[in-house]
């Protein structure tokens, strides 16, 4: 799948640090301007131009453009950061250790200000067995439970705006992937183990180590989005491998083949290569391109679509009533969730609508996949 920056390495040596000026980044203003929408890299942008030693040969338009999303981003930053400490220190009073994953612990661990990796929600790891405490405690602080099915992705997912009229969303996870292939690759106790403090958001905050944080950036977009390639992950990866010890690098490859990942972990470091350089080892690439007969090497076929993502997960699962549960939850999600979907939690008469809701919802996602559009 050809990435937003084929054909621009000067662009992607500028977004991470070269100083470079305008004439010379090989993009007119209106393409860039809409590459740093659809790919989230606005404020990162902005944080780059402003801090160019030819700042004035960049024009003022562009510059004024980006520094609208970088200031609102900023603001939001301030907001999302003093809830997430509150959010952490009461599941934490409640007894639950719940791990940053994901965007938030690398905003505050390997960017260079938290504002510059953009996101739409915080992502929480936490033991199965403290889901309902966790439950308990997003509700005593005010957040409201999404249509999200929690039975089919092995998450819930609430929401809650403040008095400023942000959303602040939190994705509490008890597995890492709805996949079968990667759910056990990072266990909640094996990342526990090795956690590192993030003490920009309080003493409850704590992220994975950085081994497990560079092995999750690599699977992600393949386990939750089809293998898009997106440069904001790209970056990501490109960030924490490049702060990788030689030692950690040898953890990484140890578990990345252990738990039958690793061609999917070589292919999102040479896609950081060819974007970003990114300096990885030789004998890394080399050990994970050894790997051979691992089903997660599936999941980088080109135009992946959600049918092939649901015949997957039926054929990581070893036990048939499990597939039996899983084609139950996707044709009969729970009444709840449908309502919810529907918008008619709360109505009078909605429940004797199910019947008519589970035959629209079946008949509509039939068809979507029937024209290429799921």
């Amino acid at each position: 799948m050809p990435s937003s920056l084929d054909g621009l390495p000067q662009l992607a040596a500028f977004l991470d640090g070269a100083p470079m000026r305008w004439p010379d980044l090989g993009i007119d203003e209106p393409s860039l301007l809409e590459l740093c929408k659809a790919e989230d890299l606005s404020a990162l942008c902005f944080y780059r131009v402003s801090r160019s030693p030819s700042i004035d040969d960049w024009p003022a338009s562009l510059r004024n453009a980006l520094s609208v999303t970088a200031r609102l981003q900023t603001a939001k930053e301030l907001l999302r950061a003093t809830e997430t400490r509150a959010v952490l220190d009461a599941l934490a009073r409640a007894g639950v250790r719940a791990i940053l994953i994901k965007g938030t612990p690398l905003a505050y661990t390997v960017y260079e200000a938290p504002a510059l990796r953009a996101r739409d929600d915080t992502d929480l790891f936490v033991a199965e067995s403290d889901i309902p405490t966790a439950r308990q405690v997003m509700a005593s602080l005010g957040y409201a439970a999404t249509v999200l099915c929690h039975d089919l992705f092995s998450q819930f997912e609430v929401q809650k705006v403040d008095r400023f009229g942000v959303c602040h969303a939190f994705d509490v996870h008890w597995r890492i992937s709805t996949q079968p292939v990667f759910a056990d690759v990072l266990t909640y106790q094996e990342m526990l183990a090795r956690t590192v403090a993030v003490p920009a958001l309080g003493p409850s905050a704590i992220a994975p180590h950085a081994a497990d944080a560079l092995l999750l950036s690599c699977i992600h977009p393949v386990m939750h989005h089809q293998n898009t390639e997106r440069l904001l992950w790209t970056y990501d990866t490109h960030l924490l491998a490049s702060r990788l010890t030689p030692a950690e690098f040898d953890e990484f490859v140890r578990c990345a083949t252990r738990k039958k990942v690793a061609a999917v972990c070589a292919h999102a470091l040479r896609l950081a290569q060819t974007l970003f350089r990114t300096a990885v080892p030789a004998d890394v690439i080399r050990e994970l391109s050894i790997a051979t007969d691992e089903p997660s090497a599936g999941y980088l076929a080109s135009q992946r679509r959600w049918h092939h993502e649901l015949a997957s997960s039926l054929r990581g699962m070893p036990r048939f009533a499990d597939r039996v549960k899983l084609m139950r939850d996707v044709l009969l999600p729970s009444p709840d969730y449908m309502l919810g979907a529907y918008g008619l939690r709360g109505k009078p008469l909605a429940p004797w609508l199910l019947p008519a809701l589970y035959v629209h919802r079946n008949v509509r996602g039939a068809w979507k996949i029937l024209t290429g559009k799921k």
